[in-house]
């Protein structure tokens, strides 16, 4: 019976562990995912030498990222923006849902999501849908994303305004204020 007990406990210790395991392991890949999206398309936007922007959809019913890219203009087509974001000259393309994870009563869950998007200035936005645009030069609007799952894990990309590289943080970053707001 001891020896019964003793396997039992041993055995949910290292389900447990792997669950951890497994949960964080997730939250870096989705991380890096994000990243190497984000480098794609700051290629993408120096190499064709257009702005491609990428949206942020921070909705808990259907979390996702995804781009906006030129539209591809044939002869004769006549194109005008409406405002100041012109959708209409833009298509929306390559976009990536947050990954869900099935519960007991087969309702889905987000097992990993973004928190929120920091920004400069110290502002963040925590719902809605946020754009971030990726400059023909390679630069960008500045920004961090943060990742996080359900143990409450967190990893940080932060978006360089400059390069438009996008680096891979564990935990929750904090910003930096710029010079001229110390």
């Amino acid at each position: 019976m001891v020896i019964l007990l003793m396997g039992m406990m041993i055995l949910i210790v290292v389900v447990g562990g792997y669950m951890a395991f497994r949960d964080t392991e997730q939250l870096k890949d989705e991380a890096r995912s994000l990243s190497g999206f984000l480098e794609e398309v700051r290629t993408l936007s120096a190499v064709k030498g257009k702005r491609y922007t990428v949206e942020y959809d921070l909705d808990s019913d259907e979390q996702m990222y995804f781009v906006w890219a030129p539209k591809t203009v044939e002869a004769g087509d006549v194109i005008e923006p409406s405002g100041d974001d012109d959708d209409e000259t833009r298509t929306a393309v390559g976009f990536h849902p947050m990954p869900t994870r099935n519960r007991a009563d087969g309702s889905r869950v987000y097992s990993v999501w973004i928190d929120h998007i920091a920004y400069g200035d110290g502002s963040k936005v925590d719902e809605g849908k946020v754009k971030i645009h990726f400059m023909p030069t390679g630069g960008s609007h500045w920004h961090l994303v943060y990742l996080t799952n359900e143990d409450g894990d967190f990893y940080t990309i932060e978006v360089n305004p400059f390069t438009g590289a996008a680096e891979v943080y564990p935990g929750e970053i904090e910003p930096e204020p710029p010079e001229k707001l110390k």
